[in-house]
């Protein structure tokens, strides 16, 4: 595989929501006998980073005067409600928490929070009167560990070459700190635009350069367009054919050696359709 890739290397120099929701009694209109707020998460949208910003919507009932949240780390959130009790602890966020302007009555309110790294909880806090209830939920964002820097080889797509002059980029190979299968190749596509892949430890084969662990590529943005189709994604062929035995059992296979080489096979698409299948390479230094 790796004399392939370096045959490669010299032909391109010659070339060119997750909705998560915890819902509380007394939110129907009409029925509400104690205030109550419902809290929801999404994932954002760029310019936003989905790896460690998330969208929140607070939504309250008629009982409700006010609402506070709290963003804690998980485990700082656990030994608080352990130490004070569920009501305690509800006190604790009105009390050290961030209002929610413009929460009053049955209404909305949606915030974007940003730059969570590691597992948090969030909770909110319904007021009103002297009556209080809460709603929780978690939130974990990515953080990485640089594993080995490297050039990433675009051989995928004619195409996308063709139009965005794409044969090579520097990036850095990352490993996420929560979770050993996952890695990322940061910026591969430019400041901001990554792609992850996700190793499959059980999946394993050999060839003439050793052995070579299957991974994952699940479905990424870029920051180029084609023609008039509108903007680029890459995954790998098991998410476009909608068939995981694709990339297991079928040839389409990702892998990545001892030393972190990879050979990544994927699909660049645009609305309207493929652009490009095949192989993608990162040689480290």
């Amino acid at each position: 595989m790796k004399k392939y890739i370096y045959s490669l290397f010299a032909l391109l120099m010659a070339a060119a929501t997750t909705t998560s929701c915890t819902e509380e009694a007394g939110t129907e209109p009409g029925n509400d006998s104690k205030p109550s707020v419902v809290l929801y998460k999404y994932e954002v949208s760029r310019p936003y980073n989905a790896d460690n910003d998330v969208a929140l919507r607070f939504a309250a009932n008629s009982k409700t005067e006010s609402v506070y949240y709290l963003m804690e780390k998980s485990s700082e959130q656990e030994s608080h409600v352990s130490s004070m009790g569920e009501e305690g602890y509800w006190d604790y966020v009105v009390s050290n928490g961030t209002k929610v302007d413009g929460l009053s009555g049955a209404s909305t309110t949606d915030l974007t929070v940003t730059d969570l790294y590691g597992a948090y909880t969030i909770t909110a806090v319904a007021v009103g009167g002297n009556q209080k209830a809460g709603a929780s939920i978690t939130f974990t964002g990515l953080d990485w560990n640089d594993v080995v820097k490297g050039m990433y080889y675009f051989g995928a797509s004619k195409n996308l070459i063709a139009a965005a002059g794409l044969t090579a980029n520097p990036t850095t190979l990352q490993v996420c700190t929560t979770d050993a299968n996952l890695y990322r190749f940061k910026d591969v596509f430019g400041a901001g635009y990554s792609m992850k892949i996700v190793l499959l430890p059980d999946y394993k084969a050999t060839d003439a350069d050793g052995e070579y662990t299957f991974f994952r590529v699940p479905r990424a943005e870029t920051p180029y367009t084609y023609g008039s189709h509108g903007a680029v994604g890459v995954r790998d062929v098991g998410y476009w054919q909608g068939n995981d035995a694709f990339v297991t059992d079928n040839g389409y296979e990702s892998g990545m050696y001892a030393d972190y080489s990879c050979f990544v096979y994927v699909q660049y698409f645009v609305s309207a359709g493929n652009i490009g299948y095949g192989y993608d390479f990162f040689i480290p230094e």
